[in-house]
């Protein structure tokens, strides 16, 4: 799609590390975000028109590309971020948008979660921002490890971030500048670079992007939340606190997209546990995970979906009633449950 749009010198903004392999089906399925949320939205504010067959055989032409309609319920939405319990997909008409101009991409050190959150509301409110993306001193390390990647500064940083913005003009450019060298002045940032071609805007790209490959072979549990972006540091701080008491030999790997407070977290599997015990004990950090994540009013899937491992934990984030009302739905939909069946909630 991506592709394609460029080819009509358009636009497809939805974007993930997963670009290769990701497909639009699975993105309409679980409403999926990715890295560009901040500027772009998510997939359901790209999608036109959808045509679907739900479980009683019926086809319902959803959208008609309608920019307004205000007849009712949005059954194009319902079914968008559904995971396939209530229709299949068989058609989707999405919009694009016209390119970016020219952008620039930062790689930025910054010393706590704190100053991760001045950063971001600074670029946010006097830049063009499109990405903002953040991940630790140890998700890098796997990367340098994997890629053979030099590091970005001399000296090492707690965070790090990937900051994306559209350059419109010379104005544009000096406001970008300007609110780096305040970054800078205020002790926010610590050490930083500005891309200068298009070769180092990739490089750059690559320490987060690359994270999740570098992590493979440590058979990572991940888990994929999203909590208040005001909330992000306090969330984290709590979780690591609660992780660290409860398995102090574990290593517990953060990245995420700030921009919308969407965090992964992988925690890597120790040397000598089989990976049938590791996931046995990680079943035991889905409960600490969750906890926190209901303490900050968060969820506990924010792009992935639900599917069978997180059904259990559904009451976290949604009530009894919300999980009533989505059942009687999916009876209407899929009145023999033969749609997904199990998935989301049992």
């Amino acid at each position: 799609m991506q592709k394609f749009a460029a080819s009509k010198n358009l636009f497809y903004p939805i974007d993930f590390a997963a670009r290769g392999s990701s497909q639009i089906g699975g993105n309409i399925a679980t409403n999926a975000g990715g890295i560009k949320v901040v500027r772009y939205g998510l997939t359901r504010d790209w999608v036109a028109n959808l045509t679907v067959v739900t479980g009683t055989g019926d086809v319902l032409e959803l959208g008609r590309s309608l920019v307004k309609n205000a007849t009712g319920y949005d059954l194009k939405h319902m079914l968008i971020g559904s995971e396939g319990t209530l229709g299949f997909v068989t058609e989707a008409t999405l919009r694009l948008t016209t390119t970016p101009v020219d952008v620039q991409v930062l790689v930025l050190a910054v010393p706590s979660l704190d100053q991760v959150m001045e950063v971001f509301a600074h670029f946010k409110a006097q830049t063009n921002l499109i990405a903002f993306e953040m991940f630790s001193e140890k998700a890098l390390g796997y990367v340098l490890k994997s890629t053979g990647l030099p590091p970005p500064f001399p000296a090492p940083s707690a965070f790090y971030l990937v900051v994306e913005v559209e350059k419109r003009s010379s104005e544009d450019e000096a406001q970008i500048l300007d609110v780096f060298e305040k970054c800078l002045d205020k002790g926010w940032v610590t050490d930083g670079s500005m891309s200068q071609s298009d070769e180092q805007l990739r490089s750059f790209w690559r320490y987060r992007e690359d994270i999740s490959e570098s992590l493979s072979n440590y058979s990572p549990y991940k888990n994929d939340i999203a909590v208040p972006i005001s909330k992000v540091p306090g969330f984290i701080v709590d979780l690591d606190k609660i992780l660290a008491e409860a398995y102090p030999t574990w290593e517990v790997i953060w990245f995420g997209h700030i921009g919308d407070g969407n965090l992964h977290i992988n925690i890597l599997r120790p040397p000598g546990l089989t990976k049938e015990a590791f996931v046995k004990e990680c079943q035991k950090v889905d409960n600490l995970v969750f906890s926190t994540v209901q303490k900050y009013h968060g969820s506990i899937s924010a792009e992935h979906g639900v599917g069978l491992t997180k059904r259990s934990f559904l009451t976290y984030t949604r009530s009894p009633v919300e999980i009533e009302i989505m059942k009687g739905i999916k009876k209407i939909f899929d009145p023999q449950g033969i749609l997904n069946p199990g998935k989301l909630f049992s």
